[in-house]
């Protein structure tokens, strides 16, 4: 008796324990627990996360640049990467940032529309204009819009020259250095299209504009830009930074042995005499397009370098990365952002290029990190 009356006890007590509830104090014990600790863990998750895409954005840019280079290897000819400024809608001109890189290719070369068709060089009012024999084509060639750059070659060799479809249908050769890979050579043109003997002409051959290519293209990470108004070729230069909205791009082209061949930016057509720099950093850090006004409403210019939401632009935070292409091996390079830069005096740095050179002088004295 006494043996059951002990073994019934404990029963009850086993069942008052297991039914027992947590307390008010202790519930609110737990829960602010919790509450501290996701306060601590939320900042670190989130700045991890902010800096992963950064990081994934560069390897990402890397690799495709690299998936272009062995392209033009495969091709045997210039095949490079075209960099979409973005834009709110398609009607809206873009930004100077982009989040879309795409594959461009070189059509294959156009030697007119029969195999007949020459060209010829006139000289009239210092200007060195093509005439071809096809009239059609003097008339308006709807592979070469008006105002396009392109490159000519006569007789089927020697090298390419840079000419132009000007807005009133007219053919003309570059002759500024700036535009144009290299000079006209008059004494060589003397003895091909330029001759007299061969008033008809010669053969010759269009290279025309890079296209986009049909393969996928590279789009970012979310939070993370290619920031153009802070990138451009040279120790400093930001030659694709555009004070106003724009819908033209930015195209760096590669030979075959992975060297850059040109980069076509702001209408120009250029042959870098530099490496190629392009930042990767995030969105809300890029320079706002729009100049700055004082409190009276007059332009004060243009400040790159912060903004006054974040008070830092992306040249100036040394998370973000230079991902820099070396113009004579297509070498591929990524060193972080020199934030650090001594103060300089806007009077003697009005364009921003001294502080430019130095937010990128790991990549320049090759002290860096080397990349990943």
């Amino acid at each position: 008796m006494l043996l059951q009356l002990q073994k019934h006890r404990i029963n009850r007590q086993l069942r008052q324990q297991s039914t027992r509830a947590m307390t008010m104090i202790e519930l609110l014990v737990v829960i602010t627990i919790i509450m501290l600790l996701t306060a601590v863990m939320i900042p670190t998750v989130r700045y991890q996360y902010r800096n992963r895409a950064l990081r994934e954005a560069e390897r990402q840019l890397i690799a495709f640049v690299g998936s272009a280079q062995a392209r033009a290897q495969q091709l045997g000819r210039p095949v490079g990467i075209w960099i979409d400024r973005f834009s709110e809608s398609e009607t809206l001109a873009g930004t100077n940032y982009a989040v879309a890189v795409y594959i461009a290719e070189i059509p294959r070369p156009y030697t007119g529309e029969t195999r007949n068709e020459l060209v010829r060089i006139v000289s009239e009012n210092n200007n060195l204009y093509l005439r071809f024999n096809n009239s059609a084509l003097n008339l308006g060639n709807r592979l070469i819009k008006p105002t396009e750059y392109f490159q000519i070659q006569f007789a089927n060799h020697g090298p390419f020259y840079t000419a132009k479809r000007t807005a009133a249908n007219e053919y003309i050769l570059v002759r500024d250095l700036n535009f144009g890979r290299i000079p006209i050579p008059t004494t060589a043109l003397s003895v091909g299209a330029h001759q007299q003997k061969l008033p008809i002409g010669v053969p010759y051959k269009i290279q025309r504009r890079p296209k986009k290519s049909f393969l996928p293209p590279l789009r970012l990470p979310a939070g993370a830009v290619i920031d153009l108004s802070v990138s451009g070729m040279g120790a400093a230069g930001g030659q694709f930074w555009r004070t106003a909205r724009t819908t033209d791009p930015v195209i760096i082209m590669f030979q075959s042995d992975g060297s850059v061949e040109r980069v076509l930016h702001n209408h120009k057509d250029e042959r870098p005499l530099g490496w190629v720099h392009l930042l990767v950093g995030r969105q809300n850090q890029v320079f706002p397009d729009k100049e700055l006004l004082d409190k009276d409403d007059n332009p004060i210019g243009f400040n790159r370098f912060t903004d006054e939401a974040t008070e830092t632009g992306n040249v100036m935070d040394m998370k973000n990365r230079w991902i820099s292409i070396n113009h004579r091996t297509g070498s591929i390079t990524s060193e972080q952002v020199v934030g650090n830069i001594p103060p300089i005096a806007p009077k003697q740095d009005s364009q921003g290029s001294l502080r430019i050179a130095a937010a990128r002088a790991l990549v320049r004295t090759g002290t860096g990190s080397g990349g990943n």
